[in-house]
């Protein structure tokens, strides 16, 4: 969802400004090298997207730890997310450091974007880069918080279409999240918490590898399928995944309109490896304003319990939360922050 995301807004700059036209053009080395197509049921395509099928098959001839000098020349600028690192791999951002020795000699302006999911090792790496030339761009500005940070260029927060997010009307009294794999990452998702707090509670889990939670799973959903499941929700649950500061899931029921219950900062601090300021939810929930968010498990349930059977709060919240999504999050704005930071490099 990141790549459909950034590609959704970035090839929809051009007709979205067309006062401030950039001629962009994009090819992805991702899931959507062929943005028309959907590789499975559950993607969606890129509505502005084109495909190119002569970069398409130059692609298929490398992989992105070694990106084949015909894409590089195609472009001006290379944006580079951020990847996990392999346990024990020299490099910590492997598709930078591999592709550094094609992509500088050229003189292509190359961006790291964040996903929040940066550690000291990381940003130590980043920086030697940085030094180098290497852009980066942020998502969050807490980011600032992490050990070693590597400096940014610009801060461009994650971006959704609020007329696709966005009709909420939470008919199902339930509480509901979407967690790829909650129970065995435990600490990292904050699974034995929502356990204990949504107990007693109606309640489902969306997303892959939950198998193992029983009924408690939704299973896996489609795009379409998971923006009705967040319209027709009473209470999202969130605690993230540690150490980003927030997550799509959380920029998707908030925008949506799903009033938003979310663990406090104390709480969330169960993995003792991420001891610096990660969290950047509490900042943007104003408590019994837009949202909840609590550092006890009692307060979480009566939050809970509150929307589930009190109308009018959860409409209040609802309205609030999205005003302060759309503000935060929306598409168009996002837009234009990409378009004034391409125009300066």
């Amino acid at each position: 969802m990141l790549e459909h995301d950034e590609l959704c807004l970035l090839t929809e700059i051009n007709d979205a400004m067309p006062e401030e036209r950039l001629n962009i053009e994009v090819f992805s080395m991702g899931a959507y090298s062929n943005p028309t197509q959907s590789g499975d049921y559950l993607r969606s395509v890129i509505p502005k997207g084109k495909f190119y099928p002569e970069l398409y098959g130059v692609a298929m001839q490398c992989d992105k730890d070694n990106l084949h000098p015909e894409l590089v020349d195609w472009a001006d600028v290379i944006i580079m997310m951020h990847n996990s690192a392999i346990p024990g791999q020299k490099e910590q951002q492997r598709w930078l450091v591999r592709n550094w020795q094609l992509l500088r000699p050229k003189s292509k302006r190359v961006i790291w974007r964040s996903i929040g999911q940066s550690t000291p090792a990381i940003e130590e790496e980043l920086g030697r880069y940085r030094a180098l030339g290497l852009k980066i761009v942020r998502y969050s500005p807490i980011e600032d918080q992490i050990p070693k940070y590597a400096g940014s260029d610009a801060m461009i927060r994650f971006a959704k279409d609020e007329n696709i997010f966005m009709g909420w009307t939470g008919q199902r009294k339930h509480i509901i999240t979407f967690a790829q794999s909650f129970k065995k990452r435990g600490d990292h998702l904050g699974f034995p918490l929502f356990e204990r707090v949504t107990a007693g509670f109606q309640r489902k889990v969306f997303g892959t590898e939950n198998e193992d939670l029983g009924s408690l799973s939704g299973g896996l959903r489609s795009y379409a399928e998971m923006v009705r499941d967040i319209q027709e929700a009473r209470v999202y649950w969130y605690f993230g995944t540690q150490p980003a500061p927030y997550t799509l899931s959380f920029i998707e029921a908030m925008m949506t309109g799903v009033p938003v219950v979310a663990v406090g900062p104390k709480l969330r601090a169960t993995v003792s490896a991420y001891n610096w300021k990660n969290y950047e939810v509490p900042d943007i929930i104003t408590n019994g304003v837009n949202g909840f968010v609590a550092d006890t498990e009692q307060e979480l349930k009566t939050y809970i319990q509150n929307l589930l059977t009190d109308d009018e709060l959860a409409n209040r919240i609802s309205v609030a939360g999205r005003k302060t999504a759309v503000e935060l999050f929306g598409q168009k704005q996002r837009m234009r922050e990409w378009a004034d930071f391409l125009r300066r490099l």
